[in-house]
């Protein structure tokens, strides 16, 4: 959504749409937590270091879907997704400050009916991972991926087995 004047160049922005961006990981955080409550399902990207940014919002959205969980009137809330990007592997660039592997371990201590940790080898096991998560609900589901090319060690075929096979 872009709210100044707009060029006949600026060919990729529009006044209308549903993709925001600003550097505020909490303000992220919030608006897909509300989007998320509107029956919709969402993805907040993230490099790997900034989101601790975030962990007291997610140790209070673990907390509220157990909550909910107990309530038989509470309907079944699409599950809050991570892409988790600039990962610790990459070292080359940016490696000092950039990335830190932290929330993996701060998720992992949750019980694994509310948090899922996913590492796609590679880009067809991404794809299907993503599809899983964006259909998941009372979950928080942290991916963790890189940007940059990279072997693909899996064809399609084979990422859903190996996914579905845990």
């Amino acid at each position: 959504v872009w709210m100044q004047r707009i060029e006949p160049y600026d060919v990729q922005l529009s006044r209308e749409g549903r993709v925001m961006e600003v550097l505020s990981e909490h303000l992220c955080q919030g608006w897909l937590e509300g989007y998320l409550l509107t029956g919709r399902h969402g993805l907040f990207s993230c490099y790997e270091a900034f989101i601790h940014i975030v962990d007291s919002m997610v140790n209070q959205h673990a907390k509220w879907l157990k909550t909910s969980r107990e309530l038989a009137w509470r309907e079944p809330i699409a599950s809050l997704n991570y892409l988790l990007t600039s990962h610790v592997w990459r070292q080359d660039h940016n490696g000092f400050s950039h990335q830190d592997p932290g929330f993996a371990d701060f998720v992992a201590n949750k019980k694994a009916d509310t948090v899922r940790l996913y590492f796609p080898p590679d880009a067809n096991t991404l794809l299907w991972i993503t599809e899983h998560c964006l259909k998941t609900y009372n979950r928080i589901n942290v991916i963790t991926a890189g940007k940059q090319p990279a072997p693909q060690w899996l064809s399609v075929d084979d990422a859903e087995a190996h996914c579905r096979a845990g």
